[in-house]
């Protein structure tokens, strides 16, 4: 459990701290977090690494999520749950590029998003907001965050078409 604490803590952290804006808060979430996964780790039977890091990632952003929520932050309650992913069956058919031209490939695509788009899907993934939310923040309307986000996910979709990537 150190070592995974070691290697995916601050990226466990940074999700947390993105989603709470608060420093206290995020280090006691990541400390529930590894808790949970401590509690937990026994249904991962010779697990890749790769899942393991997923699969923490996962728990700290629904630890964060349900922090807001219990104490009525401004969350939709419509906002999906996502214990489902915290199940390592989920996880075996997930795709995991292996290769740096993979990555390499991957970046590119999301490196052909607009600002706008990024930011757009930033907000709806990391930080778990709907579009009509997003549209607020932002000060734009619904229409325009609705059209960012079929433009990005049009534009990964065309590259996963002519680029699959491939599990080894």
């Amino acid at each position: 459990m150190g070592e995974l604490y070691d290697r995916y803590g601050k990226t466990a952290y940074a999700v947390i701290l993105r989603i709470v804006s608060d420093r206290k808060v995020a280090e006691d979430l990541l400390a529930e977090t590894f808790v949970t996964a401590w509690n937990r780790i026994a249904r991962w039977k010779e697990a890749r690494l790769e899942d393991l890091r997923l699969w923490l990632l996962v728990l700290a952003r629904n630890h964060a999520l349900d922090r807001l929520r219990s104490q009525n932050e401004p969350l939709p309650k419509a906002l999906p749950r996502l214990g489902v992913l915290e199940q390592p069956s989920v996880l075996q058919d997930f795709p995991r590029p292996r290769n740096a031209e993979a990555w390499s490939r991957m970046r590119s695509a999301f490196a052909n998003l607009s600002k706008t788009e990024t930011c757009i899907l930033e907000m709806a993934c990391f930080d778990g907001k709907p579009p009509n939310e997003i549209a607020l923040q932002l000060g734009v309307t619904l229409a325009v965050v609705k059209e960012a986000i079929d433009g990005a996910l049009k534009k990964l979709s065309a590259f996963c078409k002519t680029a699959p990537i491939r599990s080894a």
